[in-house]
């Protein structure tokens, strides 16, 4: 199933499921929109991004617990209380895993600032460039190869973290092309809208900028969890296949 289809496919369920999705995300939405009112730096600013995370992670498994296993209980404590705390548990692991890059990029910063007194001028250019471009290309090589324990996570099956990159082999490509295609739509779409309206002040516009941006933010980030979600019963189907065929 190629990318592209997975994706339309993916925004067609949306539609047709639309009330159900609505059930999901609604807290979510409402916390991005107060979100835009609440005063930065403040104690208020810290307690409604900590509410946002959990809210977040909980609209996130509710998603892929509908997508593949059709669970509507969605806010059920008893039942989302382990899934929710498995899932951000292996979500912090695939951050680490999946920024680890940055930390190696930023840690070659560190020594080529060290050895600048020993470098040629014309040398240091180049390894800042060298070490960003293999930052960028490990990123977006860690991030698919491991963000189906994700989806796993979510319906409380076992994750086999170390054994990710290998089990997601003919996956990756796709699960990078979710994403970036999403991301390039929503820019496109923003960016021509933004220079047509142009900045502006007032109650009306902000809203009309908070409502709308808010909504195309929610919808992109939808699609691409409930891509995932297609994409694992997709190599789940696999995996059945080839240990039949074993």
């Amino acid at each position: 199933m190629k990318t592209t289809e997975i994706l339309f496919t993916q925004f067609k369920y949306i539609n047709n499921n639309s009330q159900e999705f609505l059930k999901i995300c609604l807290p979510y939405f409402l916390l991005l929109v107060l979100n835009f009112y609440i005063p930065e730096n403040s104690l208020f600013d810290e307690l409604c991004s900590l509410v946002m995370y959990v809210v977040v992670t909980l609209m996130i498994v509710n998603i892929h617990r509908y997508m593949i296993l059709e669970d509507k209980n969605y806010y059920s404590f008893k039942e989302r209380f382990k899934p929710t705390c498995s899932y951000f548990c292996y979500g912090i692991v695939l951050l680490v895993i999946s920024f680890a890059p940055v930390g190696l990029f930023f840690a070659s910063l560190l020594l080529t600032s060290a050895a600048s007194n020993i470098l040629p001028d014309s040398i240091i250019p180049i390894i800042i460039g060298v070490s960003f471009l293999i930052m960028i290309f490990c990123t977006f090589l860690v991030y698919p190869s491991f963000a189906l324990m994700l989806p796993i996570a979510a319906i409380g099956e076992k994750v086999e973290v170390f054994k990710m990159w290998k089990l997601s082999k003919g996956f990756k490509l796709t699960i990078f092309l979710q994403f970036f295609i999403v991301c390039v739509v929503l820019l496109l779409i923003l960016a021509p809208l933004y220079m047509w309206i142009g900045e502006g002040e007032g109650l009306l516009y902000n809203l009309f900028w908070n409502l709308f941006g808010s909504f195309l933010y929610l919808l992109a980030y939808i699609l691409v969890i409930s891509s995932l979600s297609k994409t694992y019963l997709l190599w789940k189907d696999e995996r059945v296949s080839q240990l039949k065929s074993v």
